[in-house]
């Protein structure tokens, strides 16, 4: 199963100056995996949550992140990975000098739709009070709960 989306229509913007390009849709996969690249500047990151319904999987492609997962901090750097089984409250952080990318995959898919938080306001890219208030609604139809700002 193949499917062509533009470019345009597969961005998001993400806390922190993130941007995620959109890999597979659930429609892609047949609802059972969404997954993204994030690419994330130096402090990038979302502030600390867990997803009531999806686990979530982790790629580092380049750079490194710091992740926090259930009270542990973990530096992974490229081709190393993390794994969040579901309502474990995580976060990560690129807390590094350079840009890092990083794969995100979630199954199942079904929570794809939260990443619309991150769509373009009129053209241009969201402020970070927009994305963060806009996270919030976004997350109780979802499964997604803030629990606070990221404590890396």
């Amino acid at each position: 199963m193949a499917t062509v989306v533009a470019a345009e229509e597969r961005v998001r913007f993400g806390p922190g100056g993130g941007v995620y390009r959109i890999v597979t849709t659930a429609k892609d996969s047949l609802g059972r995996i969404f997954a993204f690249e994030a690419t994330e500047p130096p402090g990038g990151g979302p502030p600390l949550h867990t997803h009531a319904n999806e686990d979530e999987y982790f790629l580092v492609i380049d750079g490194e992140i710091t992740f926090y997962i259930d009270g542990q901090v973990t530096v992974a750097r490229a081709g190393e990975s993390a794994f969040v089984p579901r309502g474990t409250a995580h976060c990560f952080k690129n807390r590094s000098s350079r840009v890092a990318r990083v794969m995100v995959l979630f199954t199942p898919g079904n929570i794809e739709g939260f990443f619309d938080f991150g769509l373009p306001v009129d053209g241009w890219v969201p402020t970070e009070e927009q994305l963060l208030n806009r996270l919030a609604d976004y997350g109780s139809r979802y499964g997604l709960e803030l629990l606070g700002p990221s404590p890396l």
